[in-house]
């Protein structure tokens, strides 16, 4: 650990396991923060987390309000959380928190040494880099494209290319979330590259969101009528853009 993690771990009972789990992270240089089932208890240090460790039991069947309150966490804070319990525990918790909003899930009877293992893997700063969304961002104005590169890198991982036929390139050998494309680029027009990106078998399925410096109706319409997943001004600032981002991206965990 490059800096002093803080974890809540969030139980039902105060157990000699969950003593034991306490005490082994504080030994490893965690801070740790306990927490009730109750949503009052998590909400109150929610902010001051960097993992939630959910300890399940036998109760946890009867708590749908934490365990969706748990699933807006994930979703609309991008909080980490490890589920911990025996496998009924775990399908009862995933039926609220699908397993793609989980960092891990750890089956008891716990081996403490893989469990620290999993635990420090999950906070690693590489892992929690390549769990960000990635998004590819195509305009052929470079200070523009190197713009939003600076307002998006710390919340995303961030590729770019500045013709269609470099993001078809880009995208034959990456994967990625979500699209940004400049609607009027020349050459080969934001349009032409949508239906470009949609007949490749590797996109088709990547929404795209297009960026355009045109705010009349007209082409407004022309933009919706191909059905990208959004559009966005190009006069957007980054406190809008940021907010649009995650938007779309709590949708689309939400739907999934």
């Amino acid at each position: 650990m490059t800096e002093l993690n803080t974890i809540m771990i969030v139980r039902e009972k105060m157990t000699f396991m969950v003593n034991a789990l306490a005490t082994n992270l504080k030994r490893a240089g965690y801070d740790v923060i306990e927490s009730s089932l109750e949503v009052s208890s998590i909400a109150e240090y929610e902010d001051e987390v960097d993992l939630i460790i959910l300890y399940t039991d036998e109760t946890i069947a009867g708590r749908q309000s934490t365990l969706v309150y748990l699933k807006d966490l994930c979703v609309e804070k991008g909080k980490l959380m490890v589920l911990v319990g025996i496998k009924d525990e775990i399908d009862e918790t995933e039926a609220f928190i699908p397993p793609h909003l989980l960092a891990d899930v750890v089956l008891r009877p716990l081996d403490m040494v893989t469990f620290l293992e999993k635990i420090e893997s999950v906070l690693n700063e590489e892992e929690i880099e390549q769990r960000k969304k990635s998004i590819l961002l195509v305009d052929d104005d470079p200070g523009y494209i190197h713009l939003l590169h600076q307002w998006l890198k710390d919340d995303y991982r961030i590729g770019m290319a500045n013709s269609g036929m470099q993001a078809i390139t880009w995208l034959a050998k990456n994967n990625v979330d979500l699209i940004l494309l400049d609607y009027e680029m020349p050459i080969i027009s934001g349009m032409q590259v949508f239906e470009m990106i949609k007949s490749e078998p590797f996109s088709k399925d990547i929404p795209v969101m297009f960026l355009t410096g045109k705010r009349d109706r007209d082409s407004i319409m022309r933009v919706m009528a191909l059905h990208p997943a959004g559009y966005m001004l190009k006069d957007i600032n980054k406190f809008q853009l940021l907010a649009n981002l995650n938007k779309f991206f709590v949708k689309q965990n939400y739907n999934k």
